[in-house]
C-alpha cells in the first residue's frame, strides 16, 4: 500500500524562515485550538481521574445523553442516546470507517474536493479506491459542511440529493459536521436534520468532534451517531478492536457537552481574529473565497499556492498550501483562526510588507475590494453537476479546470472513472456536487461590521 507523503513536513522550510522574521512567527497553518480548555472540563476530568477499570466502548450513559441532548437544543436533531459512539478523536474515526464499514478492493468511496486528506487516507487504508464523483461502485460518500478547507457550507437541497441518491443505492453518506457550531455567513445544517433526510437516518453517520468548539483536541474526544443498524456495527467492530475513549475523557465530553456558554466565548474569540485576518488580507490583495463558516479563511492572490505561502513566510506568517487538499487548492492558501490574539493583531501590519504576488496564467480578475454580507458574490463559473447529463469520456468534466487535471489529486494519486454513474431512477438535477470546489467561486468581503456572534 502506498500512502501519500504526509503533507506538514514539507511546511518545515517555511516555518523555519518565518520564525526568522524580526517580529516573530504567526502560525496559522493549522488548526490546532490555542485557548484555554474550559474550566468545567478540566475539573470534570479530574474528577474522574481515579478509574483502575476499562472504559465502556459504547460510552458511560451520562455522556450518551449528554451528546443526544446537544444535538437535540443545538441542531434540531434527535438520536436515541444509544446511538451515540465515542470516538478517539473523529480524525481516527474518518481514517478508520471505510475499513469498520467493511469496506475493501474493489469498493470506491467519494470524497469533496478540495478535501482533508485524510478522507483519501481513510479509503486507501482500507484498499478502496477514492473517487471525486458518482461513479459506479461507491459504497461510502464523504460530506465535509462546513467544509475543512474552504469552509464552505453544504446547502439543505444539496445534502437532501446527495441522501436520496445514496438511498436509491444502498449506499452509506457519512457528514463530517466538527465545525458545525461554527457558522459565519450561513448556519450550517446536520444530515440528520428533519429537513435533510426526511425524518430517517437510514444509511446515515454524522461525525462530530469536541477539539473546535470546546478546545479539547488534546483530549481526542468526539463522537458518531445516526443510522443504529450502522452505529451498533461499528460499535461491535471497535469492542474488538480495542478502541475505547478513557473513562475520564469520557466525563470531561459529559461537562463540554452540556455546557453551552464556552462554545459562545469560543465562538467570539475566532470571531474577532476572523474579522482582524479578513480585512488585513483584502487590504493586501487577497480574494478569500467561501469562508462562510469553519475555523479557516480560504484565501487567494491569483500565484501558485507555494508561492504565496513563501510569501507570507517573508513577512513571519505560515499558513498551509492549498495543495495539501488537492489540485483545487493549487492557487489558494487556508488561513487558521487559531493564532494567538496578540499575535493575530500584528498581522496587519505584516500584510503591508508583503511582497506583489507572482502571477502565473492569471485568473479572472476578482471582484472589487468590499464587502457583501450574504456570502457568495454573483459572477461565480460553474463546476460540473452532481451528476453527468451524459456519460463521462475518460473523467467527470469540470468546468474550469485543465483536462489533464480533473481526476488529479494532490499527492499525485490518480481518481480513475471506470465507468458511467449508474442510469434510471433517481438521476438528480443539474447542481454543483456536495464539496466540490474545483471551479471555483468568489466569497465574502471584509466589513468593520462584526460577524454574527449569536
Amino acid at each position: 500500500m502506498r500512502l501519500p507523503d504526509f503533507p506538514w513536513d514539507a511546511l518545515a522550510p517555511f516555518a523555519r524562515k518565518a520564525r526568522a522574521h524580526p517580529y516573530g512567527m504567526v502560525d496559522l497553518s493549522v488548526g490546532t485550538p490555542v485557548d484555554p480548555t474550559p474550566l468545567a472540563v478540566q475539573h470534570a476530568l479530574a474528577a474522574a481521574a481515579n478509574a483502575p477499570g476499562y472504559p465502556a466502548t459504547a460510552g458511560t450513559p451520562e455522556l450518551r445523553d449528554a451528546a443526544a441532548g446537544w444535538l437535540a437544543r443545538r441542531l434540531g436533531v434527535i438520536v436515541e442516546p444509544d446511538s451515540v459512539l465515542p470516538v478517539i478523536g473523529t480524525k481516527e474515526l474518518v481514517a478508520q470507517l471505510p475499513s469498520q464499514l467493511g469496506l475493501g478492493p474493489g469498493d470506491r468511496v467519494w470524497i469533496p474536493a478540495p478535501a482533508y486528506p485524510t478522507y483519501e487516507v481513510g479509503a486507501l487504508l482500507a484498499r478502496c479506491e477514492p473517487v471525486l464523483g458518482p461513479v459506479d461502485g461507491v459504497a461510502l460518500v464523504w460530506l465535509n459542511t462546513p467544509a475543512n478547507p474552504s469552509g464552505r457550507v453544504l446547502t439543505v437541497d444539496e445534502m437532501r440529493a446527495v441522501v436520496g441518491w445514496a438511498r436509491e443505492r444502498g449506499i452509506v453518506v457519512a457528514s463530517d459536521e466538527c465545525y458545525i457550531e461554527l457558522g459565519w455567513e450561513a448556519r450550517p445544517v446536520s444530515v440528520l436534520h428533519p429537513d435533510v433526510c426526511g425524518g430517517s437516518h437510514e444509511g446515515l453517520l454524522a461525525v462530530h468532534s469536541l477539539s473546535k468548539r470546546s478546545n479539547l483536541a488534546g483530549y481526542r474526544a468526539g463522537f458518531v451517531t445516526g443510522d443504529p443498524r450502522l452505529v451498533t456495527g461499528l460499535l461491535e467492530v471497535r469492542r474488538h478492536g480495542g478502541s475505547m475513549v478513557p473513562t475520564p475523557v469520557q466525563a470531561a465530553m459529559t461537562a463540554a457537552l452540556a455546557d453551552d456558554m464556552h462554545v459562545a466565548e469560543q465562538r467570539a474569540r475566532y470571531a474577532n481574529r476572523r474579522a482582524v485576518l479578513a480585512a488585513a488580507l483584502a487590504v493586501a490583495g487577497f480574494t478569500i473565497e467561501h469562508s462562510e463558516a469553519g475555523l479557516y479563511l480560504w484565501a487567494t492572490r491569483g500565484e501558485e499556492a507555494w508561492t504565496t505561502v513563501d510569501a507570507l513566510a517573508s513577512v513571519g506568517v505560515l499558513v498551509a498550501p492549498g495543495v495539501f487538499y488537492g489540485e483545487a487548492g493549487r492557487r489558494h492558501v487556508r488561513i487558521a483562526l487559531t493564532g494567538p490574539d496578540a499575535q493575530v493583531a500584528t498581522v496587519p501590519e505584516r500584510m503591508a510588507m508583503l511582497p506583489p504576488p507572482q502571477l502565473v496564467n492569471p485568473p479572472p480578475a476578482p471582484v472589487a475590494a468590499g464587502y457583501v454580507g450574504g456570502g457568495h458574490q454573483t459572477g461565480a463559473r460553474p463546476v460540473a453537476p452532481l451528476l453527468p447529463a451524459g456519460p463521462p469520456t475518460g473523467g467527470l468534466p469540470v468546468a474550469g479546470a485543465r483536462p489533464d487535471t480533473a481526476y488529479q489529486h494532490q499527492q499525485g494519486s490518480q481518481y480513475q472513472d471506470r465507468g458511467p454513474a449508474p442510469a434510471g431512477p433517481g438521476t438528480l438535477p443539474a447542481m454543483p456536487w456536495p464539496g466540490d470546489d474545483r471551479g471555483g467561486r468568489p466569497g465574502f468581503r471584509v466589513t468593520t461590521e462584526p460577524p454574527d456572534i449569536r
